[in-house]
């Protein structure tokens, strides 16, 4: 908290130091910093763009368990404080265009700009002649499946152990990449089932990712289904980048469903009964062919390259704020 408190704090006073603004883009979360950006906005004469990655308060309320009336009531004030004086609000999903459209008075003023990857950086890898660490990453000839993020209450951990007992004797391996509060949980799961196939990894160098994703066969994503309406993983467009396929366990209509719906580079699956959506997924693994794969991985770069780059996506910011300026 105190480190929030000190971000914003600082964010405030070096703003006010910086001579001609004219635009402050505001990515969120959170909430409030779109509100120190309006008031900034208005000391230096500046346009404010406020840029919604996540729906604030309503993640809070469904995926954090938020239950007291009065904090709900002061995040939605400030909520509509934000969307009313900001000049202009992006969102990178049509999803969350349609929930929040009737929140904004002024319905001109919300555009649907997507997120953009580095494809400098995020690129495809040989998996052949990798420098990765064999003490995480060793040479098998199983199907690997990767997940590398944030180990949290955003995704659906449970589904990932139910299908891992059911795989314990296949040619399958789960590597998982990151740090977060339901790690423990993890851990737990895999000395308690004897999950000797799933394979917790610390976080890596961002260097590293490109290589660690080119090591993997297949990518998964399973949101959970308190949050899943509320959020978009950004990591969508690193492994598309990156040339690798994904399958996702996500509700209907929800925003990664959405997104990748039509791109014929990942398996979706949308069924929300837990024995049936584990029924999908172990079907599915034990029937994938990596020829497969590696074409629907060559889908997904080539809509990133024509959509989804640094260069397209800054295009559209660029004309926004000629919009402003102008």
């Amino acid at each position: 908290m105190l480190g929030f408190l000190y971000w914003h704090f600082a964010s405030f006073i070096l703003g006010l130091f910086e001579k001609k603004i004219d635009i402050i883009l505001s990515p969120s979360p959170p909430l409030t910093i779109g509100f120190i950006n309006i008031i900034l906005g208005k000391l230096k004469g500046a346009n404010v763009i406020y840029n919604i990655q996540e729906i604030y308060p309503d993640l809070l309320i469904e995926g954090g368990g938020l239950k007291s009336k009065g904090v709900i009531s002061i995040l939605k004030g400030l909520e509509k404080f934000v969307y009313k004086y900001s000049d202009k609000v992006t969102t990178i999903d049509k999803i969350f265009y349609d929930k929040i459209i009737d929140r904004i008075k002024d319905k001109s003023k919300l555009y649907i700009i997507p997120n953009f990857v580095d494809t400098t950086i995020y690129r495809p890898l040989s998996p052949y002649g990798l420098e990765v660490d064999n003490k995480f990453l060793p040479d098998t000839t199983s199907l690997k499946l990767m997940y590398a993020g944030n180990i949290g209450h955003a995704q659906d951990w449970n589904t990932l152990v139910e299908i891992a007992i059911r795989l314990k004797k296949e040619k399958i391996e789960f590597f998982i990449i990151g740090e977060g509060v339901l790690k423990d949980f993890l851990t737990d799961a895999i000395r308690t089932h004897e999950l000797t196939k799933v394979h917790l990894i610390p976080y890596q160098p961002r260097e590293s990712m490109p290589s660690l994703i080119a090591y993997s066969d297949l990518q998964f994503i399973f949101m959970a289904p308190q949050t899943e309406g509320h959020g978009f993983p950004s990591k969508v467009y690193t492994i598309m980048a990156c040339a690798k396929p994904i399958l996702v366990c996500s509700g209907v209509n929800t925003p990664i469903i959405n997104f990748l719906k039509d791109k014929n580079c990942a398996f979706l699956i949308e069924e929300n009964d837990m024995n049936k959506k584990t029924d999908q997924i172990v079907a599915l693994l034990k029937s994938l062919d990596k020829g497969e794969l590696r074409v629907m991985g060559k889908r997904g770069l080539t809509d990133i390259n024509l959509n989804y780059s640094k260069e397209a996506v800054t295009d559209m910011y660029v004309s926004l704020a000629n919009s402003l300026l102008t």
